[in-house]
Protein backbone atom coordinates (compact mmCIF):
# COMPACT_ATOMS: atom_id res chain seq x y z
CA UNK A 1 0.00 0.00 0.00
CA UNK A 2 1.06 3.53 -0.70
CA UNK A 3 0.82 4.81 3.07
CA UNK A 4 2.06 1.42 4.70
CA UNK A 5 2.92 2.68 8.08
CA UNK A 6 1.83 6.02 7.38
CA UNK A 7 0.51 8.27 9.83
CA UNK A 8 -1.66 11.34 9.22
CA UNK A 9 1.25 14.18 10.55
CA UNK A 10 -0.58 17.54 10.20
CA UNK A 11 -3.48 19.70 9.01
CA UNK A 12 -2.26 22.91 7.40
CA UNK A 13 -4.46 26.31 8.17
CA UNK A 14 -3.21 29.25 6.01
CA UNK A 15 -4.38 32.81 8.44
CA UNK A 16 -3.69 36.50 7.81
CA UNK A 17 -2.33 37.12 10.79
CA UNK A 18 -0.19 34.63 12.40
CA UNK A 19 0.01 36.13 15.83
CA UNK A 20 -3.66 36.50 16.16
CA UNK A 21 -4.65 33.27 15.03
CA UNK A 22 -1.36 31.28 17.60
CA UNK A 23 -3.25 33.37 20.28
CA UNK A 24 -6.51 31.84 19.21
CA UNK A 25 -4.89 28.06 19.11
CA UNK A 26 -2.99 28.20 21.95
CA UNK A 27 -4.76 30.26 24.79
CA UNK A 28 -8.29 29.81 23.12
CA UNK A 29 -8.31 26.08 22.35
CA UNK A 30 -5.18 25.03 24.80
CA UNK A 31 -2.48 23.54 21.79
CA UNK A 32 1.05 24.05 22.54
CA UNK A 33 4.07 25.41 20.24
CA UNK A 34 6.30 23.26 19.07
CA UNK A 35 8.40 24.47 16.48
CA UNK A 36 8.60 27.61 13.94
CA UNK A 37 8.88 27.00 10.26
CA UNK A 38 10.52 30.29 9.22
CA UNK A 39 12.97 30.12 5.89
CA UNK A 40 14.81 32.89 5.73
CA UNK A 41 14.78 33.15 1.85
CA UNK A 42 12.07 32.91 -0.71
CA UNK A 43 12.49 29.32 -2.37
CA UNK A 44 10.96 27.75 -5.49
CA UNK A 45 7.16 26.93 -4.81
CA UNK A 46 6.78 24.21 -7.86
CA UNK A 47 5.72 21.69 -4.49
CA UNK A 48 2.89 24.53 -3.98
CA UNK A 49 1.83 25.10 -7.07
CA UNK A 50 3.43 28.76 -6.83
CA UNK A 51 6.28 30.53 -8.14
CA UNK A 52 7.83 31.60 -4.72
CA UNK A 53 7.48 30.24 -1.14
CA UNK A 54 8.04 32.03 1.97
CA UNK A 55 6.12 32.28 5.10
CA UNK A 56 6.15 32.15 9.06
CA UNK A 57 4.37 29.22 10.50
CA UNK A 58 3.72 27.51 14.29
CA UNK A 59 3.65 23.79 14.22
CA UNK A 60 1.16 23.36 17.33
CA UNK A 61 0.60 19.95 19.46
CA UNK A 62 -1.63 18.48 21.88
CA UNK A 63 -0.40 16.53 25.09
CA UNK A 64 1.42 13.36 22.84
CA UNK A 65 3.62 16.17 21.07
CA UNK A 66 4.76 15.25 17.54
CA UNK A 67 3.41 11.60 17.92
CA UNK A 68 -0.02 12.97 17.89
CA UNK A 69 -1.55 15.38 15.00
CA UNK A 70 -0.51 18.89 15.06
CA UNK A 71 -2.24 21.89 12.90
CA UNK A 72 0.14 24.10 10.86
CA UNK A 73 -0.52 27.39 11.69
CA UNK A 74 0.87 29.11 8.48
CA UNK A 75 0.67 32.99 7.11
CA UNK A 76 1.94 33.26 3.56
CA UNK A 77 4.37 36.17 2.82
CA UNK A 78 5.10 35.17 -1.13
CA UNK A 79 2.54 35.24 -2.13
CA UNK A 80 0.55 37.05 0.36
CA UNK A 81 -2.55 35.34 1.86
CA UNK A 82 -5.75 35.40 -0.54
CA UNK A 83 -8.94 34.30 -0.33
CA UNK A 84 -11.42 32.76 2.36
CA UNK A 85 -12.18 29.51 4.25
CA UNK A 86 -15.16 28.50 2.69
CA UNK A 87 -18.89 29.57 3.82
CA UNK A 88 -20.34 26.83 3.66
CA UNK A 89 -19.82 23.19 4.98
CA UNK A 90 -21.55 21.90 1.77
CA UNK A 91 -18.72 23.03 -0.28
CA UNK A 92 -16.19 20.48 -1.62
CA UNK A 93 -12.73 20.05 -0.40
CA UNK A 94 -11.38 20.48 3.32
CA UNK A 95 -14.69 21.36 5.45
CA UNK A 96 -13.74 21.30 9.15
CA UNK A 97 -11.13 20.76 11.52
CA UNK A 98 -12.21 18.58 14.48
CA UNK A 99 -10.32 19.82 17.92
CA UNK A 100 -10.69 18.45 21.63
CA UNK A 101 -10.84 20.90 24.29
CA UNK A 102 -11.07 19.58 28.10
CA UNK A 103 -14.05 22.26 29.11
CA UNK A 104 -16.19 23.44 26.54
CA UNK A 105 -17.91 26.13 27.81
CA UNK A 106 -14.62 27.66 28.89
CA UNK A 107 -13.04 26.93 25.48
CA UNK A 108 -16.32 28.59 24.16
CA UNK A 109 -15.65 32.08 26.23
CA UNK A 110 -12.11 32.30 24.84
CA UNK A 111 -13.05 31.62 21.83
CA UNK A 112 -15.23 34.69 21.32
CA UNK A 113 -12.62 36.75 23.47
CA UNK A 114 -9.64 35.93 20.92
CA UNK A 115 -11.44 36.92 17.25
CA UNK A 116 -13.13 33.53 16.47
CA UNK A 117 -17.30 33.18 16.19
CA UNK A 118 -19.10 30.53 17.86
CA UNK A 119 -22.07 29.26 15.85
CA UNK A 120 -24.65 27.93 18.49
CA UNK A 121 -25.04 26.44 21.68
CA UNK A 122 -23.14 22.79 22.36
CA UNK A 123 -24.99 19.80 21.67
CA UNK A 124 -25.31 16.66 22.98
CA UNK A 125 -24.30 13.25 20.78
CA UNK A 126 -25.11 9.84 21.55
CA UNK A 127 -21.85 7.93 20.36
CA UNK A 128 -22.46 4.43 19.04
CA UNK A 129 -19.93 2.89 21.45
CA UNK A 130 -21.86 4.01 24.04
CA UNK A 131 -21.49 6.51 26.33
CA UNK A 132 -21.77 10.74 25.33
CA UNK A 133 -19.55 14.06 23.88
CA UNK A 134 -20.84 17.23 23.69
CA UNK A 135 -19.68 19.11 20.46
CA UNK A 136 -20.05 22.72 18.88
CA UNK A 137 -19.14 24.77 15.71
CA UNK A 138 -17.28 27.54 16.10
CA UNK A 139 -15.20 29.20 13.59
CA UNK A 140 -11.18 30.90 13.94
CA UNK A 141 -10.81 34.86 13.20
CA UNK A 142 -10.20 33.81 9.23
CA UNK A 143 -13.26 31.91 9.18
CA UNK A 144 -11.82 28.13 9.49
CA UNK A 145 -14.52 25.82 10.61
CA UNK A 146 -13.66 23.64 13.73
CA UNK A 147 -15.62 21.25 15.34
CA UNK A 148 -14.75 21.51 19.46
CA UNK A 149 -15.09 18.14 21.12
CA UNK A 150 -15.47 18.29 25.01
CA UNK A 151 -13.27 15.35 26.60
CA UNK A 152 -9.18 15.10 27.60
CA UNK A 153 -6.33 17.60 26.69
CA UNK A 154 -6.55 20.20 23.82
CA UNK A 155 -5.35 18.07 20.39
CA UNK A 156 -6.15 17.86 16.63
CA UNK A 157 -8.63 14.93 16.62
CA UNK A 158 -9.52 14.75 12.83
CA UNK A 159 -9.90 16.57 9.43
CA UNK A 160 -13.43 16.13 7.26
CA UNK A 161 -13.54 16.85 3.24
CA UNK A 162 -16.65 17.34 1.75
CA UNK A 163 -16.95 14.66 -1.05
CA UNK A 164 -18.73 15.26 -4.63
CA UNK A 165 -19.43 11.87 -5.02
CA UNK A 166 -18.90 9.88 -1.26
CA UNK A 167 -17.70 6.23 -2.67
CA UNK A 168 -15.33 7.52 -5.32
CA UNK A 169 -13.83 9.61 -2.57
CA UNK A 170 -13.72 6.36 -0.73
CA UNK A 171 -12.34 4.09 -3.73
CA UNK A 172 -9.47 6.91 -4.07
CA UNK A 173 -8.38 6.62 -0.36
CA UNK A 174 -8.69 3.08 0.20
CA UNK A 175 -6.34 2.51 -2.91
CA UNK A 176 -4.27 4.74 -0.90
CA UNK A 177 -4.04 2.46 2.25
CA UNK A 178 -6.49 4.11 4.32
CA UNK A 179 -9.09 2.61 6.08
CA UNK A 180 -12.92 2.52 6.70
CA UNK A 181 -13.24 2.42 10.89
CA UNK A 182 -16.91 3.65 11.26
CA UNK A 183 -20.03 5.20 9.14
CA UNK A 184 -22.33 7.94 10.65
CA UNK A 185 -25.51 9.01 8.60
CA UNK A 186 -27.35 11.94 10.03
CA UNK A 187 -30.28 13.68 9.67
CA UNK A 188 -31.59 17.55 10.85
CA UNK A 189 -34.37 19.31 10.17
CA UNK A 190 -32.62 22.41 11.35
CA UNK A 191 -29.13 22.38 9.87
CA UNK A 192 -28.39 26.01 12.03
CA UNK A 193 -25.50 24.50 14.24
CA UNK A 194 -23.91 24.00 10.93
CA UNK A 195 -24.69 27.36 9.06
CA UNK A 196 -26.94 25.72 6.72
CA UNK A 197 -30.55 27.39 6.42
CA UNK A 198 -33.36 24.13 6.27
CA UNK A 199 -33.04 20.74 6.58
CA UNK A 200 -29.36 18.84 6.62
CA UNK A 201 -28.77 15.08 5.45
CA UNK A 202 -25.42 13.98 5.47
CA UNK A 203 -23.10 10.50 5.84
CA UNK A 204 -19.66 10.55 7.21
CA UNK A 205 -17.19 7.76 6.59
CA UNK A 206 -14.21 7.67 9.18
CA UNK A 207 -10.67 6.30 7.94
CA UNK A 208 -7.49 5.77 9.93
CA UNK A 209 -4.48 5.57 8.41
CA UNK A 210 -2.46 2.09 8.18
CA UNK A 211 0.03 3.37 10.78
CA UNK A 212 -2.66 3.91 12.68
CA UNK A 213 -1.88 7.80 15.08
CA UNK A 214 -4.23 10.07 16.66
CA UNK A 215 -5.95 11.99 14.40
CA UNK A 216 -8.84 10.81 11.87
CA UNK A 217 -9.67 11.44 8.15
CA UNK A 218 -13.78 11.82 7.34
CA UNK A 219 -15.38 11.91 4.13
CA UNK A 220 -18.56 13.60 4.13
CA UNK A 221 -21.11 13.56 1.71
CA UNK A 222 -24.36 15.71 1.61
CA UNK A 223 -27.81 14.16 1.03
CA UNK A 224 -29.60 17.74 1.47
CA UNK A 225 -28.80 20.45 0.34
CA UNK A 226 -26.62 18.75 -2.37
CA UNK A 227 -22.98 20.05 -2.64
CA UNK A 228 -21.64 22.57 -4.37
CA UNK A 229 -18.48 21.44 -6.09
CA UNK A 230 -15.53 24.55 -5.84
CA UNK A 231 -12.17 24.82 -8.35
CA UNK A 232 -9.21 24.14 -6.70
CA UNK A 233 -7.87 26.70 -3.99
CA UNK A 234 -4.61 27.79 -4.23
CA UNK A 235 -1.88 27.31 -1.84
CA UNK A 236 -1.83 30.80 -0.06
CA UNK A 237 -5.85 30.66 0.10
CA UNK A 238 -6.46 30.89 3.82
CA UNK A 239 -7.95 28.28 5.55
CA UNK A 240 -7.29 24.69 5.18
CA UNK A 241 -4.83 23.78 2.04
CA UNK A 242 -3.54 20.26 2.68
CA UNK A 243 -2.96 17.24 5.33
CA UNK A 244 0.21 16.10 5.76
CA UNK A 245 0.96 12.22 6.35
CA UNK A 246 4.80 10.98 7.67
CA UNK A 247 5.87 8.25 5.13
CA UNK A 248 9.35 6.72 5.30
CA UNK A 249 10.30 7.17 1.42
CA UNK A 250 8.32 10.04 -0.96
CA UNK A 251 10.27 8.77 -3.88
CA UNK A 252 9.09 5.07 -3.70
CA UNK A 253 5.42 7.00 -2.60
CA UNK A 254 5.93 8.76 -6.25
CA UNK A 255 5.71 5.48 -8.19
CA UNK A 256 3.01 4.19 -6.28
CA UNK A 257 1.08 7.49 -7.22
CA UNK A 258 1.69 7.31 -10.72
CA UNK A 259 0.69 3.49 -10.39
CA UNK A 260 -2.81 4.27 -9.20
CA UNK A 261 -2.78 7.51 -12.12
CA UNK A 262 -2.11 10.13 -9.31
CA UNK A 263 -0.23 13.11 -11.01
CA UNK A 264 1.58 14.94 -8.40
CA UNK A 265 1.84 18.95 -8.06
CA UNK A 266 6.06 18.41 -8.79
CA UNK A 267 8.07 16.25 -8.34
CA UNK A 268 9.29 15.16 -4.80
CA UNK A 269 11.35 18.27 -3.22
CA UNK A 270 13.97 19.40 -0.63
CA UNK A 271 12.72 22.54 1.07
CA UNK A 272 14.32 24.22 4.20
CA UNK A 273 12.27 25.02 7.15
CA UNK A 274 14.00 27.45 8.95
CA UNK A 275 17.39 27.69 11.09
CA UNK A 276 18.09 24.70 12.72
CA UNK A 277 15.46 22.79 11.54
CA UNK A 278 16.07 20.02 9.25
CA UNK A 279 15.45 20.10 5.17
CA UNK A 280 12.11 18.35 4.18
CA UNK A 281 11.81 16.26 1.59
CA UNK A 282 8.14 15.97 0.15
CA UNK A 283 5.44 15.62 -2.73
CA UNK A 284 2.06 17.17 -2.81
CA UNK A 285 -1.23 15.94 -5.14
CA UNK A 286 -4.31 17.12 -5.05
CA UNK A 287 -7.74 14.19 -4.05
CA UNK A 288 -11.09 13.34 -6.04
CA UNK A 289 -12.31 16.92 -4.81
CA UNK A 290 -8.73 18.91 -4.83
CA UNK A 291 -8.33 18.73 -1.49
CA UNK A 292 -4.71 18.22 -1.17
CA UNK A 293 -2.61 15.54 0.18
CA UNK A 294 1.28 16.40 1.28
CA UNK A 295 3.67 13.16 1.75
CA UNK A 296 6.73 13.97 3.90
CA UNK A 297 9.86 11.66 3.98
CA UNK A 298 10.67 11.21 7.77
CA UNK A 299 13.82 13.09 8.34
CA UNK A 300 16.97 11.16 9.67
CA UNK A 301 17.29 12.18 13.65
Amino acid sequence: MLLNDARLFHVNVNCSDLERSRRFYTEGIGLEIGARTAPEMAQPGAAFGLDRARWDASILLGPRGYDGGAVDLLQWHEPAPVGAPPSRLFETGFQRLGLRVPDLDAALVRVGDLGGAVWSEPVTHTVPAGGEIRITMVNDPDGTAIELIEGGAAALSFVAITCADLERSLDFYSALGLREVARYPSEKANGGQLHVDGAVAMDEIVLTAPGRGDVLFILVGFRVPLCERKSARAANTLGMWRAAFLIPDVDKAVTELARLDVATISAPVDMAMGPGLPILRFVCFRGPDDEVVELIEQPAL
